[in-house]
């Protein structure tokens, strides 16, 4: 039924991609199809924030980003699938949105974590963001 499936991966909390990436597996398994893992790295675009780092240092710190997104990947999928890996800098929510249209994904699993009113007003929600505008199915899991 669906033949590119998306997990976005949050690297500071690797924990919460376990179960989405079960159903993804299944997925995957059962109509052969493309799986895709993707993480985004926030805030080197932001000009304040860039204004803290070198060019070298934030090349760094994305490679370094990539080198443990590798890993986690190579950790959690099993033997046998290869993942489409891509890291993003950038708004999350926004990247994501991007990455689903561009690669004209039909299905995306990721975790919805609970937060607190405050925490939710201030900082948005990425999930909610991406169920929104994704224009294609979007199963949130609750963690």
């Amino acid at each position: 039924m669906f033949k590119k499936v998306l997990v976005p991966v949050d690297l500071s909390e690797p924990e919460f991609v376990q179960q989405a990436l079960e159903l993804a597996l299944r997925e995957v398994n059962e109509n052969n199809a493309e799986l895709h893992l993707i993480t985004v790295v926030p805030g080197f675009g932001n000009s304040l924030v860039a204004s803290f780092f070198s060019e070298r240092e934030h090349q760094k710190a994305v490679t370094e980003v990539a080198r443990k997104f590798k890993a986690l990947a190579s950790e959690i999928v099993p033997e046998g699938i290869k993942p489409v890996l891509k890291v993003y800098e950038g708004s999350p929510a926004e990247m994501i949105v991007r990455y689903i249209r561009k690669q004209e994904v039909d299905l995306v699993l990721m975790s919805a974590h609970h937060r607190s009113k405050v925490d939710e007003f201030l900082l948005g929600s990425v999930s909610a963001r991406v169920a929104e505008r994704a224009g294609c199915s979007v199963l949130l899991l609750k963690s």
